[in-house]
């Protein structure tokens, strides 16, 4: 349960070999490849070597398969084949992967002939949402009978606008019709927002009738369009129509590539295969007759290497295994027993140790595990999670990422039973609420919602054994440092404290121990912190403010508080989508009711609290307990091999 140990491989090979050497790499799987460009950076090297990098090439093989997943979204929407929530890889065969290669010139076409009548689709819904656009502006004015375009008269003068809704529209027009006799004002819609009009007028009151009209907030609406609205809006119905009636034939004409998908699929994983060969030969470096490849292996996988270079490698290189320098950094591979494994998710979301740290997650497991579970405690909840968890494992067996996320979940349902049992609830208090309380669920220890006070106590002490460990960990890097005394110095002694400050909030006999301790760990701490300052009072000054750190472990151990409170809430949300629940009673109405608030109202909840649950461990570990010892900044380990989303190739044929 640790980092796993890493060799170093340094392969130098000639140049005509170097493309069957890297397929052979890629089969193999196991090593990552380092870049070691970086080491050409002085004169003497770049004069020697080039970078054997083909970025045009690399790029140009992510557009493409940027296009082939366009092309598949697009042909899943008219797949009408039952899809799997968790769709497993189909397995090929190497000889059937080859044939459908061979005629990836055709697969392309369909690809482009996809894209180009998803480009017709998105012109002609653009143009759609145009159209109603145009209708929505043009629909207050419908009621107009005259051309839109007429705006003037020989002696007279055509205009439309719209006030604020806010305005007496009626008494503005009474207003001004007395005022200036020569013009009618017709009342054409309102809405929420303003009132519409259209104004004809002698051309000879057009200034002071315009002037009149600002006086009410008055703006003049313009048409860029001929002939009345009516005629425009019928015009733009019927070519909406036109435009989805085309549209569905575009979408026959795509539904018609949909068995071609799985051929699609097998050209995605192609093309992804190709753009790792040219992408890992930017690692590389080259002259013009050898090139030289640096990476690393695990130890587990080694003899693998080993015996694939000595029974298959029939070129003219040199390879060469090592175990790294002391100081040598390598990527990171974490090996760990079923239960500690899922939870190296959480460290891997926060960043990786270095090759001389430790692993933290056969620490944090634990911790991570009793956290979820006393933040959701319940137990019908940890029931759900757990079998759900199982189940999708069992039968779609997800990819290393998702199915370590699964059975953290899962782990995380089991802990939820356990703390549901010890604290009584089973879908918060239904059986209670049920059986109109002639019938609950003792919990096997105490229930927090009546007495949250313990569940607060024990939430801190189990911050502080979390924190403990922490600091001891930290020791233990010192040890393993070879700095002994550091670990007894800033570890021991504020043990000697943390532990005497404890038993005397404890009380009894044990505040008398506590006392004295308390005593011993400020002597010492105050004797020692100060140890690096050259002076005697700086360093005594620095020993007594060294103090102040005690404040920082308490409000650490507070930080721990919010298990209580995600705890209760949990169950009091669960009590009150019970209560509302049985607020009809047992009537058929109330019992549907009763079934609806129950599987709706519990899955929010479970949900809900499940993500809460999950951030929240996680940041006790990040900011609580990782603090104390923990130093990341490790690379992940990526071998050089085959990645494919869609398919799984078999027999071993190269590819």
């Amino acid at each position: 349960m640790a980092i796993v140990k890493m060799h170093k491989v340094l392969i130098i090979g000639l140049e005509r070999d170097k493309a069957e050497i890297l397929e052979n790499l890629m089969n193999i799987g196991v090593l990552d490849v380092s870049d070691i460009v970086s080491k050409a950076s002085s004169e003497e090297w770049t004069e020697m070597v080039n970078s054997d990098g083909q970025e045009e090439e690399v790029l140009k093989l992510e557009s493409d398969i940027e296009k082939v997943k366009s092309a598949l979204e697009y042909l899943s929407l008219y797949d009408k084949r039952k899809k799997a929530f968790f769709k497993p890889k189909r397995v090929i065969d190497a000889s059937i992967y080859g044939e459908i290669i061979e005629d990836k010139e055709k697969l392309w076409s369909v690809v482009e002939e996809i894209n180009k009548l998803d480009e017709k689709l998105t012109a002609l819904k653009t143009e759609k949402n145009r159209l109603e656009n145009f209708i929505n502006t043009l629909e207050p004015w419908k009621s107009v009978e005259i051309p839109v375009d007429l705006t003037s008269t020989r002696t007279t003068g055509i205009m439309f606008g719209v006030v604020p809704v806010t305005v007496d529209t009626k008494q503005m027009i009474s207003d001004i019709e007395k005022e200036i006799q020569e013009c009618y004002i017709q009342l054409v819609n309102t809405d929420k927002d303003q009132a519409y009009l259209q104004i004809i007028f002698h051309n000879s009151r057009e200034e002071e009738l315009i002037e009149s009209l600002k006086q009410s907030g008055f703006n003049r609406v313009t048409f860029d369009i001929k002939g009345t609205v009516k005629e425009n809006i019928d015009t733009s119905v019927i070519n909406i129509e036109k435009i989805e009636a085309e549209r569905e034939k575009l979408k026959e004409a795509i539904a018609e590539y949909v068995n071609q998908r799985n051929n699609l699929e097998v050209l995605y994983d192609y093309l992804n295969i190709q753009r790792d060969k040219k992408a890992v030969l930017g690692r590389l470096l080259r002259t013009d007759k050898v090139f030289i490849l640096e990476g690393w292996v695990p130890d587990h996988a080694v003899k693998i290497f080993k015996n694939d270079v000595a029974k298959n490698w029939h070129w003219d290189c040199i390879v060469d295994i090592r175990e790294p320098g002391q100081e040598e950094e390598y990527p990171i591979l974490l090996e760990n027993n079923r239960f500690v494994e899922p939870f190296e998710l959480i460290t891997e979301l926060y960043s990786l140790p270095k090759p001389t740290g430790i692993d933290p997650n056969p620490f944090m497991a634990p911790f991570f595990f009793i956290f979820f579970g006393l933040m959701v405690s319940d137990a019908g909840y940890g029931l759900l999670m757990a079998l759900a968890t199982a189940f999708v494992l069992y039968k779609f067996k997800p990819g290393e990422t998702v199915g370590k996320l699964l059975k953290l979940l899962f782990w995380g349902g089991v802990s939820t039973f356990i703390w549901g049992a010890l604290f009584g609830g089973w879908f918060g208090d239904i059986v209670e609420k049920v059986s109109s309380g002639n019938f609950k669920l003792e919990p096997l220890w105490f229930n927090p919602l009546t007495d949250p006070m313990k569940l607060l106590l024990w939430s801190f002490i189990f911050g502080g054994i979390q924190l403990y460990v922490g600091m001891g960990l930290k020791g233990y890097n010192l040890i393993r440092e070879g700095k002994v005394l550091d670990a007894v110095f800033d570890i021991g002694f504020w043990y000697i404290l943390l532990t005497g400050l404890v038993l005397l909030l404890v009380g009894g006999n044990a505040a008398i121990i506590g006392k004295y301790m308390s005593i011993t760990g400020v002597i010492f701490l105050i004797l020692t912190q100060g140890r690096h300052e050259k002076n005697i009072v700086k360093k005594l000054i620095k020993g007594v403010v060294s103090l102040y750190n005690a404040v920082g472990f308490m409000s650490d151990v507070l930080s721990y508080s919010r298990l209580l409170a995600l705890g209760l809430a949990t169950g009091v949300i669960a009590s009150v989508i019970n209560t509302i629940g049985t607020l009809l009673g047992f009537s058929l109405p109330g019992i549907i009711v009763l079934i609806f608030a129950f599987v709706i109202g519990h899955i929010f909840n479970i949900l809900i609290n499940a993500l809460g649950a999950f951030v929240h461990s996680s940041r006790l570990q990040y900011v609580e307990f990782f603090s104390k010892f923990y130093e990341g900044g490790g690379k992940p380990y990526k071998p050089f091999k085959i990645n494919t989303k869609y398919i799984n190739i078999v027999d071993g044929r190269k590819v």
